[in-house]
């Protein structure tokens, strides 16, 4: 998670309000949750005191949370560069929430309370990405979000070397910095080798041509889209959100491409196959998203075949292997070829630096402590054996535990001065925060061990139980196979139900004996234990 800030006293400057995806990189613990966000709750009681929130970028594990989180923080003022802002409203907007981001260009210096923040221009897999160079009274933070030092960039717009070595100069308290590509060696590839390896298939591919990204790589998009139309193609887009990031992108001129070579989706079934190059949101197998559907052959306008070719030029993140891997079978089911990572170099490249990039920024803000961020602990600690080798004590590099809170002080190290108690705030459909570990518990064990809910017929006059109770299950036996295991089930049920006698009163006190009797003999019976789900029903 992505929220970081800065305070003096009772000034206080947040930086990203992010979401990391439940269904997808967090599959494995957050059953159907959609969204994990920042929790804001240090702060809401603190919001008379928070001056503003800026971003750096426009990925959605830095953005993707602030349509949750902003009125929490009491409506501040938002900055983020021009791309970035956009990309934000669009959330916003879509929330119906009347705050918005204001953009700023990477010359403008921002005074806010106590602190000036200025913008310094780095590249990475989405265009207008920033780092930032905030001075406090007590010395320069710089915030090195996600960055690689791309030399050849798509758009032509490098890495501000001359600012970041600047700031380096003025001399830098603490350097926050990306450390995700840590146990990497080199330099990350630029951007330019996907265009080499895509034109390759474009050249080889007989029918249409479907391409998937993350929707935020507008600068791969482009790049896409003039190779698309070198070779002839019409382009057409399928996914809310690359239709989103695209018209934005379009408007501010981070995109340019002319109108008549875009094709509307009824019409494709008019234009021959080897004329189609579609932009298809999916590149991680989102449930539901347009290659899913067109993979399941659920799509109204593409269908693909013989002779299609799929492109990933995108590698799917920890946690969603499954689900891409799920939809390209599905795809080569389908008849189409599949191109991706484990089978093709160079059609995806990361946007985070490898060791050279992280030591090149390291070595030109040279600051008196570091603090990784933006990767897991074992990245972090990766860093600090790299930040090792150009000099620094292990004791410069600041790897605090989750929650807790550091402050500097004038002629002091830092130190931890407090610890948060943090937690995983969920988005479940219309629900923000009101899915927690208990219900996550019980989706676990529906997901890996089934259910049974027993349905237990009383007299509404009586209190008395009026039939034998009954069993369904779903997920944990085949019940037209198990008919004794079912029966005996039965008999549990009833001999906890007739050791309270005449008329019942506690139901809940029952209903716990119920479930704890059948779990312990449905345990011992099969080595599983389902959910168990006693129903009172009042007839």
């Amino acid at each position: 998670m992505h929220t970081n800030y800065t305070n003096k006293k009772q000034d206080r400057r947040v930086f990203e309000g992010s979401s990391s995806s439940g269904k997808d990189s967090l599959r494995i613990f957050m059953y159907g949750v959609d969204l994990v966000i920042p929790d804001v709750r240090y702060l809401e009681d603190k919001k008379q005191y928070i001056r503003g929130l800026v971003f750096t970028h426009g990925h959605d594990d830095h953005i993707g949370g602030i349509q949750y989180i902003y009125f929490k923080l009491g409506n501040v003022p938002m900055w983020g560069t021009t791309l970035t802002a956009a990309f934000a409203n669009i959330k916003l907007t879509e929330r119906k929430l009347k705050g918005r981001v204001t953009p700023v260009d990477f010359d403008r210096v921002l005074q806010i309370g106590p602190f000036t923040v200025s913008f310094n221009r780095v590249t990475h897999s989405v265009p207008d990405a920033a780092h930032l160079v905030i001075t406090t009274p007590l010395g320069i933070i710089y915030h090195g979000s996600d960055f690689k030092f791309d030399f050849d960039p798509l758009d032509g717009k490098k890495s501000e070397l001359e600012k970041i070595n600047a700031a380096g100069k003025k001399g830098v308290l603490c350097l926050l910095t990306d450390c995700l590509g840590s146990e990497r060696p080199g330099f990350t590839p630029s951007e330019q080798v996907v265009g080499t390896t895509l034109a390759k298939e474009l050249a080889l591919a007989p029918g249409k041509v479907l391409f998937t990204t993350q929707s935020s790589n507008i600068s791969r998009i482009q790049l896409a889209i003039d190779l698309a139309l070198k070779y002839g193609r019409k382009i057409a887009f399928f996914g809310r959100s690359i239709d989103q990031n695209v018209e934005a992108a379009l408007k501010l001129g981070f995109m340019r491409f002319p109108r008549e070579a875009i094709i509307r989706d009824q019409d494709l079934r008019r234009l021959p196959a080897v004329k189609q190059f579609l932009i298809v949101a999916g590149a991680q197998g989102q449930e539901g998203s347009a290659l899913s559907r067109v993979a399941n052959d659920d799509h109204k306008f593409v269908r693909v075949g013989e002779g299609d070719t799929v492109v990933f030029s995108a590698d799917p993140i920890p946690g969603n292997e499954h689900s891409v891997n799920v939809v390209i079978e599905e795809l080569y089911r389908r008849g189409a070829r599949v191109s991706y990572s484990d089978i093709m170099e160079d059609l995806h490249v990361s946007g985070h630096g490898s060791q050279g990039d992280l030591m090149l920024l390291l070595s030109a803000v040279g600051p008196k402590y570091i603090l990784p961020i933006g990767g897991t602990y074992k990245h972090m600690m990766q860093y600090r054996r790299l930040a090792a080798d150009l000099g620094y004590n292990k004791r410069d590099v600041l790897i605090p535990e989750e929650g807790q809170v550091l402050e500097f002080r004038p002629g002091v190290p830092p130190r931890v001065v407090e610890t948060i108690e943090l937690e995983n705030v969920m988005v479940d459909g219309l629900g923000v925060g009101d899915v927690g570990n208990v219900v996550l518990r019980d989706r676990q064990t529906i997901a890996t061990e089934g259910i049974v809910v027993i349905v237990v017929p009383i007299a509404k006059s009586t209190g008395q139980v009026t039939a034998e109770p009954d069993i369904i299950s779903r997920g944990f036996i085949y019940m037209k196979e198990s008919g004794r295991l079912l029966d005996d089930a039965r008999r549990v049920v009833s001999q906890s139900l007739r050791l309270k006698k005449g008329r019942i009163l506690d139901w809940r006190f029952v209903r716990k004996q119920v479930g704890e009797n059948l779990e312990m003999f449905l345990f011992k019976e099969t080595g599983r234990r389902p959910l168990i789900v006693p129903v009172i029903v009042e007839v």
